[in-house]
């Protein structure tokens, strides 16, 4: 199978061709960020369902049923001020299909009839948030490492769903403007004829639309050593999200031994983890503990994170068994049989995605996203074994202390709410 990446100053292509499938799967990713205000949150939440709500010829069951009809899926979804549309059906449908997602977004109606329902639909799933405490966690880690005019800062949601109740059709029209604005970015896996057909589809819509330059706002906090801690008492167990942020994007060369070093010490869906042998096999303190990098564009700094949850009796216990795991990496780093071990369990794992269309392409995808060439890909794939001990632990050494994590907690926190701050306060 074929892999090309064709980009202009309006959108890139990248395509896996796959003249054998009897199915083809595209995606269209287009980042929409500028500010960030709890108006842009609520009607980014609003604008998935908006959008498939009907266009000025199909009203929403017609629309709905149409595409059902063609055996098809069209989804939308909006992610850290990025919207994602993915568009799957068989190769025989797929034309007939691409033209209902063009009349979606070249004619979407945002009928008045349909935006209470909307709002509605949303105000009880962020209502059902409130009990999310896995999710709310990860917003307290990040909200204390990014600024609220940036795109991985979140709203309180009880002041999200009071915008959500004075949102507009015109709000959701004018962030419509900005999906057609921007830059796409596209990825598609089919035979020859469709990706062609996909192309000439994204030419054609672009041709429309003229392309409007945006600056995003990007606020990345330093490093500060404290617990922010939610009360969710109808949870049984703590979750927790320990992290830090990292001041570099993600082209910069410490990237990738960072990233192995962090795998080493929490890959995740893995046993073979340091946290997982300890934290969880040897000291019995969790189900699951999990680390990696996150939020790392070409452009914006990301972080490091650890993903876990304890029973609030052994919470603070399970804390400082984990800094004792990650205080013993910063020390001490990687060994040369970890490096060799984990070599093996990342090419392994590079190679079973080669084994899928879907993984390929959703791999192929998220590199396009970030502006890698084809060469660009394979050099950083190359790089992992390469990697040599020192480059690990020196990432490790620069990065890694500490004494500059966040933990973000949720759950029933109340009875061990100031022993975790008297710990994370102890943390050298």
């Amino acid at each position: 199978m074929k892999q090309h990446i064709h980009t202009e100053a309006n959108y890139s292509l990248a395509t896996i061709v796959a003249d054998k499938s009897r199915t083809v799967t595209a995606y269209i990713t287009v980042d929409i960020h500028k500010e960030h205000t709890v108006a842009d949150q609520a009607v980014q939440i609003m604008y998935p369902d908006a959008l498939l709500s009907g266009t000025d010829k199909k009203d929403r069951e017609a629309f709905l049923y149409a595409t059902n009809l063609l055996g098809g899926s069209v989804g939308v979804s909006v992610s850290g001020s990025c919207v994602n549309i993915s568009i799957k059906s068989t190769s025989e449908t797929f034309a007939k299909l691409l033209k209902l997602v063009e009349e979606m977004l070249l004619t979407p109606a945002f009928p008045n009839t349909q935006l209470q329902r909307i709002r509605d639909t949303v105000t009880n799933e962020l209502h059902e948030s409130k009990e999310d405490s896995r999710s709310i966690a990860h917003e307290e880690l990040l909200n204390t490492i990014y600024g609220a005019g940036d795109r991985k800062y979140s709203y309180d949601i009880d002041e999200t769903i009071t915008a959500v109740k004075r949102s507009a059709a015109k709000q959701l029209r004018s962030l419509h403007t900005d999906v057609l604005t921007q830059a796409w970015i596209c990825s598609i896996a089919a035979p020859q004829a469709h990706c062609d057909l996909f192309k000439k589809f994204i030419q054609k819509t672009k041709r429309l639309h003229s392309l409007q330059m945006t600056t995003a706002i990007h606020q990345q906090k330093p490093p500060k050593k404290t617990a922010a801690l939610k009360d969710v008492p109808s949870q049984q167990n703590i979750d927790f999200s320990i992290g830090a942020p990292l001041p570099f994007t993600l082209h910069h060369p410490d990237y990738i031994p960072l990233s192995f070093a962090i795998t080493v010490l929490a890959i995740p869906g893995s046993f073979a983890g340091r946290l997982m042998d300890t934290v969880r096999a040897k000291d019995g303190l969790t189900y699951g503990i999990y680390g990696q990098l996150e939020g790392f564009s070409g452009t914006e700094q990301g972080y490091w994170r650890i993903m876990t949850f304890f029973a609030p009796d052994k919470a603070t216990q399970g804390l400082q068994a984990t800094f004792r795991e990650i205080s013993k990496l910063y020390k001490k780093g990687i060994t040369q049989d970890e490096l060799d071990k984990f070599k093996i369990i990342l090419s392994t794992k590079q190679t079973l995605l080669g084994d899928s269309i879907a993984g390929q392409l959703n791999n192929l995808h998220s590199y396009n996203c970030h502006g890698f060439t084809l060469q660009e890909i394979e050099e950083r794939k190359a790089k992992i074994t390469s990697l040599t001990l020192k480059e690990v632990n020196d990432a490790v050494k620069l990065y890694l202390d500490p004494a500059t994590l966040t933990i973000g907690g949720a759950g029933p926190i109340k009875a061990v709410q100031k022993d975790i701050e008297t710990f994370i306060k102890s943390v050298q």
